[in-house]
């Protein structure tokens, strides 16, 4: 299901519940603030299953690093949203060491860093959260690693021309598609409803979606 059925689907119950139709922008605005409520109903539950790591697998990202002497890792990435993990990676006899570096609250940062149970070292150093995006290593130095993390849902854009003065003509060229799989994107139009005060159910979406099929095989293709 791209923009245009989707949009097509969202004016669709807009009008059937309230009569009235919503510009495009206010659609983009619905849809991309479901894909966010989405998305925040399945974070809590990543890796408790294979298939919430599956869905949202659109949106983990890496971003390899290499530290100056201050140890200060910045993701540069402004959608970043969620850590999944920091880890960095050193030789050792020729061989490439990897070490997931756990990350402390400011509360226990002086006491890790002074336990000699658990000696903090430059093979197995602690990290902070500094800032957003932003996270330092102890003991302080240069490290290479690499930091998992998953970005914001790109906003769906509905790319299209103006005809006549009036007529808008639909392009998938210039559109930016939502990135969920298909299997989700029924869910993000129900949010995206909801957030506008209208109750649907997945099973009306497929009704529309068969209903629309039936159509485009009479060779009516509406958007």
């Amino acid at each position: 299901m791209d923009l245009q059925d989707i949009f097509a689907l969202l004016n669709f119950y807009i009008n059937k519940s309230t009569g009235s139709f919503y510009t495009i922008t206010e659609l983009e605005d619905a849809l991309d603030a479901g894909s966010l409520a989405l998305y925040s109903d399945y974070k809590p539950k990543y890796a408790t299953s294979q298939l919430s790591k599956d869905i949202l697998s659109p949106f983990k990202e890496t971003y390899n690093f290499t530290t100056l002497i201050s140890g200060y890792v910045i993701v540069p990435d402004t959608d970043y949203l969620d850590l999944l993990d920091i880890q960095i990676y050193f030789q050792i006899s020729n061989r490439t060491i990897y070490y997931p570096i756990p990350l402390v609250n400011e509360d226990v940062r002086a006491e890790r860093l002074n336990s000699q149970i658990e000696p903090v070292t430059i093979t197995s150093p602690i990290g902070e959260q500094t800032a957003p995006r932003t996270f330092r290593l102890y003991p302080v130095g240069a490290y290479n690693g690499n930091v998992t993390y998953l970005r914001r849902p790109v906003k769906p854009v509905f790319g299209y021309s103006v005809i006549s003065g009036r007529v808008i003509v639909y392009n998938s060229g210039t559109s930016t598609q939502l990135e969920w799989r298909q299997t989700e994107i029924p869910s993000v139009i129900i949010k995206s409803l909801l957030i506008l005060g209208i109750n649907i159910t997945s099973a009306d979406i497929s009704a529309f979606a068969a209903a629309k099929t039936a159509e485009n095989y009479q060779n009516v293709n509406r958007i």
